[in-house]
């Protein structure tokens, strides 16, 4: 398993960098969008649809994505963030709140609210100046956490964190997970320079990688809440060793709107 992880992991990654680095900003959009798309196809068996449903929900999906173009961004963010909030809520309260969200139709409107956001952080993000670094910065972060909560979590982790919603998962692969991401944010922030490490805002920008690596993790635990609620271990099979598209953005849908927000409110990096 740990063989083909690696494997599609080092044909995702190239791929992810690529669309970053080379495609224009209205192609990029086509291209979180096409991703979205089928992680709304993978939502909709985790709302209980089943057969033309699953594709009647993601073609919806996808067409709300470019109805928030004129939208403000802040607007959305806010909205996803709501989301994520209330999320934080529901893991910890699993299972007793699962009547909360047990209905088809709240379970198809909370994907809306989880992937629309998303999409319109990152185009959010396409759009600024500094755009491949701080996606770049955005990914490395949340990819360098995922590893390093898996291995010391592996070697070391005993104390699990969320037994009821993922087992595996162990407040010492969280630690580790918040360290490794911060390690790479502190040596991307040096060899950049934006912001410069060294001042206020170097520093402010740093502790708001932090939260945004935390807040990451939320976004795999609810993920993991929904499909242990429908009884399933991955939202689909289209990625050998990963699962599904959702298993591999989970993390992404949590962390970019509160990363997008931060970046537009603030404006770190000018």
């Amino acid at each position: 398993m740990l063989r083909k992880r690696i494997l599609t992991a080092l044909v995702i990654a190239p791929i992810a960098i690529a669309g970053v680095f080379l495609l224009p900003q209205i192609e990029f959009a086509i291209f979180i969008g096409a991703i979205l798309s089928v992680g709304a196809w993978e939502w909709g068996r985790l709302a209980g649809l089943k057969g033309p449903n699953r594709l009647i929900y993601a073609t919806a999906v996808a067409a709300a994505l470019p109805m928030t173009y004129f939208v403000l961004p802040t607007v959305i963010l806010i909205l996803g963030l709501t989301w994520w909030m209330a999320a934080f809520v529901l893991v910890v309260g699993y299972p007793k709140l699962t009547d909360l969200w047990a209905s088809k139709s709240i379970r198809c409107v909370i994907g809306i609210f989880i992937l629309v956001p998303a999409w319109k952080a990152m185009l959010s993000l396409k759009a600024l100046p500094d755009s491949n670094y701080l996606i770049l910065l955005l990914l490395f972060l949340i990819w360098s956490a995922d590893i390093g909560a898996y291995f010391l979590g592996k070697a070391f982790g005993m104390r699990k964190m969320a037994p009821q919603v993922s087992p595996e998962k162990s407040w010492v692969g969280f630690f580790g997970g918040l360290i490794t991401a911060f390690l790479i944010g502190f040596l991307m922030l040096s060899l950049v320079e934006k912001p410069y490490i060294y001042t206020s805002q170097g520093l402010f920008f740093l502790i708001g990688c932090v939260f945004v690596t935390m807040v990451s993790v939320l976004g795999d635990l609810a993920v993991s809440m929904f499909k242990r609620n429908v009884g399933v271990k991955d939202s689909s099979d289209l990625l050998p060793g990963h699962g599904g598209f959702l298993d591999r953005i989970d993390s992404l849908l949590s962390a970019s709107p509160l990363y997008a927000l931060l970046i537009l409110s603030f404006g770190w990096t000018s």
